[in-house]
């Protein structure tokens, strides 16, 4: 019988992208304020759902589903490194002082990965600001 003690290191461990999951939705829900105002927008590959409430106007309040282009989801998918944004430094609940808590959720095929409040970092602003225009872009 022959033992190795030579370590096996395989090509995969020098590429990020193969420790990768694959990313199966993308949601950001938004609440608090004065105005109980309450927003939550779910992308996945096929489809982008958004529902916005204001309780002190429901006039306000919007509801919709509309069909994702393929390109779109491929740009979103391609903005999100998992690696970066699990590591994003969560940002403080304003709630308490009337401000609105953002949370962004990754849903990837191993589980969820979710931050509130990261401002100040790139990673997830950058998932944010991507939402952000979709919602205008399908609305």
């Amino acid at each position: 019988m022959f033992v190795s003690c030579k370590k096996n290191k395989s090509k995969t461990d020098d590429n990020p992208m193969v420790h990768t999951e694959t990313i199966q939705s993308v949601k950001m829900i938004s609440a608090g304020g004065g105005l109980g105002f309450s927003s939550s927008t779910l992308i996945d590959k096929d489809s982008i759902h958004y529902r916005r409430t204001v309780a002190a106007n429901e006039a306000e309040n919007l509801i919709y589903s509309r069909k994702v282009k393929a390109e779109d989801w491929k740009k979103l998918v391609a903005t999100i490194d998992q690696k970066l944004f699990g590591a994003v430094k969560e940002g403080k609940s304003v709630q308490p002082v009337d401000g609105i808590d953002t949370k962004i959720i990754v849903t990837t095929s191993a589980g969820d990965i979710s931050k509130m409040n990261a401002y100040d970092d790139p990673a997830w602003k950058s998932i944010r600001d991507i939402i952000d225009h979709y919602n205008e872009l399908y609305r």
